[in-house]
């Protein structure tokens, strides 16, 4: 697949801080190589492409299916019965509706994800501070934080966003035995566990009926490649819980593209197990490469991104960002925006191919010059 997309917008001096600073989206308008977005290079095959071409005059004309119908397409691609799942529109659909129309107070690990951060009603967020340098997630910690600040649930990213850390999956497994006996939830995101050494063994997915106080989110846009599809789930053996998220959406949150695309999943199983191992060599050499610059420190990834602290004398990562974006066209993520002490002393870099990353690289070296 090609590392740019050529789109007749000029990228303009003045949109250099926008593009550096804003919430992220809205890249394909520019000819930049994008390192901000977490994506899987490697997928869909191009065969799915071709018949999304094919069906494009039909798919783009219909409503998509009665939502029973979209969530039976999406139970035969993930292997989790119907009854457990809502489809939803990415999971930024469903924030809203969890922390905003049902109200929860949460316990957050931070840095993390923002929405989670933002969306929370005022006086219902609880922040966890991860500690440098390794940001881990101490479970035992945690679980009684989240019993202290007498919260309705916990929240977990995992692999986490930005630090792209994974939280070991006996202590995930404790921290959903901790939460039930408090009669606590946990919301655990497991949007980029593909990319993971265990991939969905390691996926709380697996124990939705040994604990119906979970609440697995999951982006699919991550993993296969189709952020601009929207598709993403809520797993859980809650029925109260998924009756109030399936009330709260509605008629038509997915649209017949997302359909088409969960249609032909499940004959796409195999190609997407090569993608995220590909992916996967791909993002440890992007790791080793990061390591190799001179006091560049760099936490080992389990997802599709590295979270790297800029050496002591170079400049904050927004400077660098400005600077590569202007000189080479190359757009990367700093964390000034994220609960974070120093954030922009911090970058975390989405995993392109082989050879987007290897140019990221160099130039990432002679930004600091």
């Amino acid at each position: 697949m090609n590392s740019t997309a050529q789109i007749d917008v000029p990228l303009k001096p003045d949109d250099v801080p926008d593009l550096v600073n804003r919430f992220p989206g809205g890249y394909w308008k520019y000819d930049i190589i994008d390192f901000v977005l977490l994506v899987n290079p490697y997928f869909p095959p191009q065969e799915f492409l071709d018949e999304l071409k094919e069906a494009l005059p039909r798919l783009i004309t219909c409503y998509p299916s009665p939502d029973v119908q979209m969530v039976q397409l999406l139970a035969d691609a993930v292997k989790t019965p119907a009854d457990n799942l809502v489809v939803c529109n990415g999971v930024s659909e469903l924030i809203p509706i969890l922390l905003g129309r049902l109200g929860m107070r949460i316990a957050v690990p931070v840095p993390t994800f923002n929405p989670y951060e933002t969306t929370a009603l005022p006086g219902r967020l609880s922040r966890f501070f991860l500690p440098p340098p390794d940001f881990e997630l101490d479970v035992h910690a945690y679980a009684a934080f989240a019993r202290t600040s007498g919260v309705d649930a916990a929240i977990v990213i995992s692999p986490n966003n930005p630090t792209s850390r994974m939280v070991p999956y006996p202590d995930l497994l404790y921290l959903a035995s901790a939460l039930r006996a408090q009669q606590q939830l946990l919301l655990i995101d497991e949007s980029f566990i593909e990319f993971s050494e265990l991939g969905r063994s390691a996926s709380l997915e697996n124990h939705l009926l040994e604990f119906p106080n979970l609440i697995v989110l999951k982006s699919l846009g991550k993993i296969y490649g189709a952020c601009g599809l929207r598709i993403g789930y809520a797993a859980s053996a809650n029925e109260q819980i998924m009756k109030e998220i399936r009330a709260a959406l509605p008629t038509w949150n997915v649209n017949t593209f997302g359909e088409f695309f969960l249609s032909k999943l499940p004959h796409l199983a195999h190609a997407a197990q090569q993608s995220w191992m590909r992916v996967g060599s791909d993002r440890n050499k992007l790791y080793a490469d990061l390591r190799g610059i001179d006091e560049m420190r760099v936490l080992k990834p389990d997802a599709n991104f590295v979270f790297c602290e800029l050496p002591p004398h170079w400049p904050d990562g927004d400077v660098i960002a400005s600077k590569l974006l202007k000189d080479r066209r190359i757009l990367i993520r700093h964390n000034g925006g994220k609960t974070l002490q120093n954030g922009k002393r911090f970058l975390r870099i989405a995993c392109r191919t082989e050879a987007d990353n290897k140019v990221l690289v160099e130039a990432l070296k002679e930004a600091a010059d």
